[in-house]
């Protein structure tokens, strides 16, 4: 059986561990190119019924997830290491958070909205077609190989409409928040972005340390194409440094 969190990386760097946590309909495999890309200990979170773990019955619940990924991880190297949210991991990392009782070294989040912004029912009446055409899109690589065969593709969208039912039913996180930094990023393209939803400088009330915002080239998810590695980490890099010079959240 394939655990919750899985090394990804065999690097020996003495920096920061980062901790990797999938987007609706993602699978541990989709970022081997990403952790092969960083000298660092990179993990990444497998979700139940997901990749390796296919044979096990799917979470029921967001909150469940958070409880499985909080009960595979070390708490010391959470709370030393960044957290890295994309989509639907966003959430889930932040319940892990609340059951380890300790904040990560920092937690960044891609392409998520806000908890206190999100529409709960936004997606509850898409059909399988209108969900494909966004799975299509450049960038949103949840399963690795998904567009190489039709039953690569329709494993690919079967585990994303599931996905989407937890998102569905997901009312949000408690209201705790979080001690260590937190950084949003969103690609200009998405369309939440173009729709005016504020997914980046609404996650500053989560933090209680410093926040900072970023919008970056591409859509939803644009930051995990392929052959864009280097240029994820070294972005990744920079946040860490904004952190230094990032204001702390007045209560």
């Amino acid at each position: 059986m394939t655990a919750a969190l899985v090394s990804l990386s065999t690097s020996d760097s003495r920096g920061p561990g980062y901790l990797l946590v999938p987007p609706a309909g993602g699978t541990l495999r989709a970022f081997d190119p990403l952790a092969g890309a960083a000298d660092a200990d990179v993990r990444g979170a497998e979700y139940p019924g997901h990749g390796e773990r296919l044979a096990e019955s799917p979470a029921s619940s967001l909150e469940e997830l958070g409880t499985v990924l909080a009960a595979a991880t070390p708490k010391a190297w959470f709370s030393r290491s960044v957290t890295i949210g994309f989509g639907m991991g966003a959430f889930v990392a932040l319940e892990a958070a609340q059951r380890l009782g300790v904040a990560p070294g920092a937690l960044i989040v891609v392409d998520a909205c806000a908890p206190q912004r999100r529409s709960p029912d936004k997606n509850a009446k898409a059909g399988a077609s209108a969900l494909g055409r966004v799975f299509g899109r450049t960038g949103l690589t949840p399963v690795a190989g998904y567009r190489d065969s039709p039953e690569s593709w329709e494993y690919a969208l079967d585990l994303l409409l599931g996905d989407l039912q937890l998102l569905n039913a997901y009312r949000g996180p408690a209201r705790t928040r979080l001690s260590c930094p937190i950084a949003a990023i969103r690609g200009i393209d998405d369309p939440a972005s173009a729709s005016g939803d504020d997914a980046t400088g609404g996650w500053r009330v989560w933090t209680s340390g410093p926040f900072v915002g970023r919008a970056v080239p591409g859509g939803y998810l644009g930051v995990l194409e392929s052959g864009r590695e280097t240029e994820f980490w070294a972005r990744i890099r920079r946040l860490e440094a904004a952190f230094v010079n990032a204001e702390p959240e007045v209560a």
